[in-house]
């Protein structure tokens, strides 16, 4: 699968289609088609978290929740994806 999209949560790129509820290995976010112009509607896929709340959670702790840390990949093994950072 050619993984061209960014996950909205991390910016990493791990999603093959947009909104296609696929689950990010990064950060642990399931794209439900929310993007970074919806930043703060909340999201039933990701326990009720909206995408800011999500974004702040992975840049302080490396996952969207911290119910996911133990289900993302560890930091060393994230070279595989693409990553581009975006300021939101």
């Amino acid at each position: 699968m050619d993984l061209e999209y960014q996950c909205n949560c991390c910016d990493y790129f791990t999603v093959g289609a947009r909104g296609d509820w696929e689950i990010c290995p990064v950060c642990f976010w399931e794209d439900d088609g929310f993007g970074l112009d919806d930043l703060d509607s909340w999201s039933g896929a990701n326990h009720g978290l909206t995408l800011r709340q999500a974004r702040a959670n992975f840049a302080r702790i490396g996952a969207c929740c911290e119910a996911m840390r133990s289900k993302v990949l560890p930091v060393d093994k994230r070279g595989r994806y693409r990553y581009v950072p975006r300021q939101v």
